[in-house]
């Protein structure tokens, strides 16, 4: 991973510093456990120890760590009653309800434009010339866990405004017009967050960020919306059931 964070340009500390916070928030270290010492990390990473020491420093300065003269570094107690937010991306629309209901929106954009081409692709015969598209921040507790693209044929996307989609899930809005979603199709992979997206959400450049993107059909099967999530992968976990 390293080697690749190299090619793209991604600092080197940034990289060590969300491995080793995944570690952390993981459980791998916990609370009180000692980290490697700087001499083991800079071997096991092959960079050096400034590098390291930038890596440790953003984590002290996120209160994950304390490093502590002579003894080394040590991952810290989360103060009593700190709360994170635990979301599951499963298998179903109503996850995506859940999602809307366990956090608050904040719109960053939302315009009608022309459809750009690879968006007519996803809605194919059921593409408009022009769509709706929305850009939205979803925060628990006033932290951003996930940011999402939405993209909805203008004739639907009237129904409702930048504030209703504020104040209630898309699927309840897309309902005012008439459409009801029936099934979709869903796509995760892993992405990292780059400097404008890390701004934006308050996180570090770099931070691995779990990209969902789905297609979601009414009930004549028509395509009605395209969306695509990068969430924090410190915040969600996916859900999946599995049969024989």
């Amino acid at each position: 991973m390293l080697d690749r964070r190299r090619r793209s340009g991604v600092p080197l500390y940034h990289t060590i510093c969300v491995v080793l916070r995944d570690g952390i928030e993981s459980g791998r270290w916990k609370p009180g456990a000692a980290l490697p010492t700087e001499d083991e990390l800079a071997r096991d990473y092959r960079v050096s120890r400034v590098t390291v020491r930038r890596a440790l420093g953003e984590l002290a300065d996120a209160g994950l760590i304390e490093r502590r003269q002579g003894s080394g570094t040590f991952v810290r107690s989360r103060p009593e009653g700190e709360t994170f937010a635990i979301t599951t991306i499963g298998n179903s629309i109503s996850d995506y309800d859940e999602i809307a209901r366990r956090t608050t929106a904040r719109i960053i954009e939302f315009e009608y434009i022309d459809t750009p081409p690879e968006i007519r692709a996803i809605f194919g015969r059921h593409s408009s010339e022009r769509m709706q598209r929305a850009v939205r921040l979803r925060e628990a507790k006033g932290e951003a866990v996930v940011h999402i693209t939405t993209w909805i044929p203008e004739k639907l996307g009237r129904a409702y405004d930048s504030a209703d989609m504020e104040a209630e899930p898309v699927v309840n809005l897309l309902e005012r017009s008439g459409t009801k979603l029936a099934s979709g199709d869903q796509n995760v992979s892993v992405t990292v967050a780059d400097p404008d997206l890390a701004r934006l959400m308050r996180i570090d450049i770099g931070a691995p960020l779990l990209k969902i993107t789905c297609v979601m059909r009414d009930q004549r099967r028509r395509t009605v919306q395209y969306l695509e999530m990068l969430a924090r992968a410190d915040r969600f976990n996916i859900r999946m059931r599995l049969t024989a």
